[in-house]
């Protein structure tokens, strides 16, 4: 389990003066993937914000999704002098096989190549588990926070998104899809969908909006794009022309309250 001394360590390595130099409320950062940066209701990753990956079904991907997102968002935290380039990962269940995404953590970055701090955090317990993922948040040396809560009570969620507003950290959650019928806190909810025809180097992805910052009673249009994950460096593969293009469809009403 992180200990309190490792999180106030990474907090004071970006501490506020560098954020108020660089950052303002709102920043919106691209995620490294062209389609789904057009399906993100503001173009790419609002900082201060929380995202849901909904894994729809067993290696869905969506766990790879995340960690490559949060990687292209502590590649950012160099620009301008700011220093918010830790990725805390908070792995209950001893999920998370940390090799698999070491070289995705150096990346090219506004000012060269970078390469971001990884933090595991291992909880023994489910109260342990939402309490890292609320110090995580808090921490401003933090640039991006990977989860896979199971139930979350809408009142822990809440103080997640005012602790990442607060600090411009990133919460990158993944949950079962099933929980998209939860109430959610979350500016976008992305269900992620493996599709065949990639390769041993290429996960292809389905990625669909399924909610975000919108009222219960909103009748939304649901977005789709696919993408490709280049498993070498955590990036986009280009997959070809028409697979590209999204497609829309309705759906029935969700239960999202990012406000």
């Amino acid at each position: 389990m992180v200990t309190g001394g490792l999180l106030e360590k990474v907090s004071q390595a970006g501490d506020f003066a560098g954020f108020s130099a660089g950052w303002h409320r709102g920043d919106v950062v691209p995620t490294g993937f062209t389609p789904l940066d057009r399906l993100l209701p503001a173009g790419g990753v609002r900082r201060g914000s929380l995202v849901e990956c909904l894994a729809g079904g067993e290696a869905s991907g969506a766990a790879a999704l995340a960690c490559a997102v949060a990687c292209r968002l502590a590649s950012d935290g160099d620009r301008a002098g700011d220093t918010a380039s830790a990725i805390v990962v908070v792995d209950r269940k001893g999920w998370f096989h940390p090799p698999a995404v070491l070289d995705w953590l150096r990346q090219r970055g506004a000012s060269g190549w970078h390469a971001a701090r990884l933090v595991v955090a291992r909880p023994a317990h489910d109260a342990d588990e939402l309490w890292a993922i609320d110090q995580a948040l808090r921490c401003r040396g933090v640039a991006a926070v990977v989860a896979w809560p199971r139930a979350i009570h809408s009142t822990a969620m809440r103080r997640w998104q005012l602790a990442a507003r607060a600090s411009l950290a990133v919460g990158l959650f993944v949950r079962p899809f099933v929980a998209r019928r939860e109430p959610s806190w979350a500016e976008a909810r992305i269900a992620v969908t493996p599709r065949s025809g990639g390769s041993l180097a290429v996960r292809r992805l389905q990625l669909s909006l399924v909610g975000g910052p919108w009222a219960s009673t909103v009748q939304l249009q649901e977005r789709s794009v696919e993408i490709g994950l280049d498993l070498a460096r955590g990036g986009e593969a280009m997959l070809p022309p028409w697979v590209a293009a999204p497609y829309v469809h309705e759906r029935e009403q969700v239960a999202c309250r990012a406000s």
